[in-house]
């Protein structure tokens, strides 16, 4: 289960957000499951309580014509799947190096100092990533708030 904001919180621990983060990937791909299921009407809907006893059999017609007649979800390798989840795991134990500097550094404070800067003040090269690259940073799937998917990794 994700983590919510208590009363007063403004912003999630880093483990919280590292452990919501986790959750999310994995509850991405069940309600997408679920999505297709409630493809069909009678199941998008809640059921009379005198249908309890056929749901089952309902939703196994369901996935069966889902099987039958629907692109796979899962078009990935499980080995690569399974490094995937691991390579999370891993690195949502990591020391937050970014979180440290803000904190030492005294950038988290609501005092600032600016200064008038141009682009000749800095030599940054911001590096161009490929796709593969690109779907290591981000590990996968990722959605906009309208819906769009960003990168499209199947699970």
């Amino acid at each position: 289960m994700p983590f919510f904001l208590g009363r007063g919180e403004k912003q999630h621990s880093v483990e919280e957000s590292n452990t919501t983060r986790l959750v999310t990937k994995l509850r991405w791909i069940v309600e997408s499951i679920n999505g297709r299921i409630k493809f069909f009407r009678y199941l998008d809907k809640v059921l009379p309580t005198n249908q309890v006893p056929h749901i089952r059999d309902y939703v196994h017609i369901a996935c069966s014509l889902i099987n039958r007649y629907f692109k796979p979800m899962n078009i990935g390798d499980p080995e690569a799947d399974e490094l995937l989840g691991a390579k999370m795991l891993f690195l949502s134990k990591q020391i937050n190096e970014l979180k440290n500097k803000v904190e030492n550094d005294g950038l988290d404070k609501r005092s600032y100092k600016w200064s008038k800067i141009d682009s000749t003040d800095f030599d940054i090269e911001f590096p161009r990533l490929n796709e593969e690259e690109l779907r290591n940073l981000t590990l996968g799937t990722y959605q906009t708030e309208d819906g769009k998917i960003i990168h499209r990794r199947t699970l």
